[in-house]
């Protein structure tokens, strides 16, 4: 295994060059930098090239992309299959099983999140994407991962404006509630209540099918299997609470029995490492107002959020670092970050602005009475 199919260093991870020093990207569409941002753009990417260049210089393993992507893949691949073989011999207990399942899953999204951007292996499309498939099978509730990345690089271009799909759909921009709690944990089931609830009732039926076939097989049935599976232990709790037990039928019972080995190992941590993710996600991107990189996204490190951290590998802390160098895979992102929360922080970017759960992740708000926008760090 070499490293022959990673980018050259000059380029990002659509094989794009990289501009020298001094020089910024284009603006994202809809985003107007001034000559302030664009100096301030330009050093961030710069010190956090550099950074990530130095440590590949100080461990000449790290340029070997292609075989530490395939290391994580099989790290985090048979996490998920011994730690299920695990709880169905009976040495775990099934809250053992979700967390664990759920920690490797995080593995594997970072994974899929850099497949998306053709980090690994480039030139051998064959395991390229079957590496994305597995992932896929792995995480039943996501999205089809070919569909996302043309959400994702829509993301790039759109971040933080109606046209974001990719963040909309995880519920960045809407105010907390029911509604988006739901959205957090199950996009595809959220999703599809959002389009029935706001639509036009001209394009529900549209917008709904759309849904489905972004999510058809593997999100489908783990929402039909989940929810089952939570009704059916609803209404058994319920009845026997009030003295009126069902008689299911052995064809009920035998279903259930079946589906539940695969609720602990694979929907269950699905459904926790989701929320974790999304939660995150959702909110440390802004939406609405944002006109430049540097309000696409804070840094969310707080501690208090270490709990969803762990189950999304960091997400919040390292993300934004995606935004400004897209080129770096995840595990660099995690070395750079020292340098690159410094020079964020000194160049402006937000750190652990907690006032965005209120905003509805607006970058900013009008205070009562005021006319200048307000924003609140922590």
């Amino acid at each position: 295994m070499n490293h022959a199919d990673r980018p050259p260093h000059n380029r990002d991870a659509s094989g794009v060059t990289r501009k020298p020093p001094g020089r910024t990207d284009k603006p994202a569409q809809g985003n107007t930098e001034t000559a302030d941002n664009a100096r301030r753009i330009a050093r961030i990417r710069r010190e956090i090239s550099a950074d990530g260049d130095r440590w590949r210089e100080r461990f000449p393993i790290l340029a070997n992309q292609n075989l530490i992507g395939l290391g994580i893949f099989v790290i985090a691949v048979a996490g998920v299959g011994v730690s299920g073989f695990a709880y169905i011999e009976g040495h775990i207990g099934w809250y053992i099983c979700i967390p664990l399942v759920a920690f490797f899953t995080s593995l594997l999204h970072e994974l899929e999140h850099d497949l998306i951007h053709w980090q690994y292996f480039r030139q051998h499309k064959f395991l390229h994407h079957s590496m994305l498939l597995v992932g896929w099978v792995l995480r039943p509730g996501t999205i089809n991962p070919w569909i996302r990345r043309r959400l994702h690089f829509q993301h790039h271009k759109l971040s933080g404006t109606e046209k974001d799909m990719e963040e909309r759909g995880i519920g960045n921009g809407q105010q907390f509630g029911a509604l988006r709690l739901l959205t957090m944990l199950d996009t595809f089931t959220g999703n599809l209540v959002n389009v029935w609830m706001k639509a036009p009732g001209a394009h529900r039926l549209r917008l709904s099918l759309r849904i489905v076939a972004a999510n058809f097989p593997f999100a489908v049935l783990c929402a039909i299997t989940w929810y089952g599976f939570l009704m059916f232990h609803g209404m058994d709790a319920m009845t026997t609470w009030l003295g009126i037990p069902i008689a299911w039928s052995e064809g009920t019972l035998a279903l259930v029995s079946g589906a539940s080995p695969w609720i602990v190992i694979l929907i269950a941590p699905f459904y926790l490492r989701s929320f974790c993710l999304n939660f995150i996600s959702s909110n440390m991107h802004y939406f609405g107002d944002v006109d430049s990189l540097m309000k696409q996204t804070q840094v969310l490190n707080h501690w208090i959020l270490w709990p969803f951290q762990l189950f999304c590998f960091n997400f919040g802390s390292t993300h934004g670092i995606h935004h400004f160098v897209v080129r770096e895979p995840f595990y660099i992102r995690q070395l750079t970050a020292r340098t690159a929360h410094r020079v964020m922080r000194e160049e402006g970017v937000r750190f652990n602005d907690l006032g965005t759960f209120s905003r509805a992740n607006r970058f900013t708000a009008l205070a009562v009475g005021a006319e200048h926008p307000v924003a609140r760090e922590v």
